[in-house]
């Protein structure tokens, strides 16, 4: 069983916004570089560095980022793509790397969609259009599995679901409430960690209503009033086995109880949410009940509220900070973000038992179960 030190993150910031001329390598090894100044002694123990990263700006950008942050060139490095699911899968990794016989990995995720490279299929690739196009959208999965595009898949799901567009955008306008809150009541001011003169995200709306929402929403059903937009940020959590606590006397915040990947139709994307948490109650046989809160990513609100209807879970249970419709959602960091949310809720309201769940292009889903220690 793994143990969760401690996890912290960078201010979120918008594209081109905050980091719009820092590479993520950089700033991702500022956070590593202050995180580490709590834990200086440890620094040279971990096994592992294992960041998540879903546009990536090219190579092994953990490997960069770890070594930007000054921590030894002997401690290894790797770097996960699952897209938007890519920080959860590498603290999946970093568990199964201390139940391995691990002592201590260091495990998060990354991401710049301001310094996301201009990609272009080769010529000899079917997909190829022409010398001047571009694409910021990979494909997900073969032609025979339908449209695979997530605006495409999330319409989808809310039409399964039968979730009106109102519904939507007033989670929107909820997520953005409690993030609100939750700033005013500084609950974030442990967990993150300024960078330069940036301390606070750049991404809350004070003023945002549901009349303004409802009055610059598009006819499509899945729109910017109920999609997270692009960000820039990093997130890291240091994991570690009994031994290695006993042995350094640290104390942990959290032990991981069980995690579960999921899959289903790439077209049902946004159902990974509930794909993995289906995995992980059957994996560990306990009930949805059981579980005091739960942090769902909201890529799209229709995650979480397709969650809520699924699984008959009261709201007030889910996101209870707000979610990435309001905090924003850095692909590659977003996951890792969503736990350490969920672990500061869960020290607010002393909660035990908690779920993380995401949900990743190509119709998979990750989630994770930890315990209050």
């Amino acid at each position: 069983m793994s143990y969760i030190i401690e996890g912290s993150r960078l201010p979120i910031g918008k594209a081109n916004g905050f980091y719009k001329n820092v590479i993520p390598e950089v700033f991702t090894g500022a956070l590593i570089k202050s995180f580490f100044e709590k834990f200086p002694t440890i620094k040279s123990e971990l096994d592992e560095v294992i960041l998540g990263c879903a546009l990536g700006t090219g190579g092994n950008m953990a490997r960069y980022a770890m070594l930007e942050a000054g921590l030894s060139e002997t401690i290894p490095a790797a770097t996960v793509d699952v897209q938007c699911a890519s920080g959860l899968k590498a603290i999946i990794l970093a568990d199964q790397q201390i139940n391995a016989g691990a002592n201590c990995v260091l495990a998060g995720g990354m991401e710049s969609n301001s310094l996301a490279p201009k990609r272009q299929y080769q010529p000899k690739d079917q997909r190829f259009v022409n010398s001047e196009t571009f694409y910021t959208q990979a494909t997900f999965a073969p032609d025979r599995f339908g449209e695979s595009s997530l605006l495409a898949a999330a319409e989808s799901v809310a039409k399964k679901f039968e979730i009106t567009k109102e519904a939507m955008m007033e989670w929107t306008l909820e997520s953005n409430k409690k993030a609100i809150e939750a700033i005013q009541n500084a609950y974030f001011e442990a967990i993150i960690s300024p960078f330069e003169s940036y301390h606070l995200d750049q991404t809350v709306k004070s003023n945002l209503t549901l009349e303004r929402l409802i009055n610059s929403q598009s006819s499509a059903l899945i729109d910017h009033t109920n999609t997270a937009h692009l960000h820039d940020g990093a997130c890291v959590h240091l994991l570690a086995s009994e031994h290695f606590l006993q042995i350094n006397y640290l104390k942990p915040n959290f032990k991981i109880l069980a995690t579960a990947t999921a899959a289903g139709q790439p077209s049902l994307a946004p159902m990974g949410v509930i794909w993995a948490t289906e995995a992980l109650l059957k994996k560990t046989g306990i009930n949805i009940d059981e579980i005091d809160l739960f942090e769902v990513n909201e890529s799209f609100a229709i995650n979480a509220l397709a969650f809520v209807k699924h699984f008959q879970v009261m709201p007030s249970k889910m996101n209870i900070f707000g979610g990435n419709l309001a905090f924003g959602h850095p692909f590659g960091a977003s996951g890792a973000i969503n736990l350490l949310h969920l672990m500061q809720a869960m020290k607010l309201k002393n909660a035990k038992k908690g779920l993380v769940s995401i949900a990743a292009a190509g119709g998979l889903g990750i989630a994770i179960l930890i315990e209050k220690v």
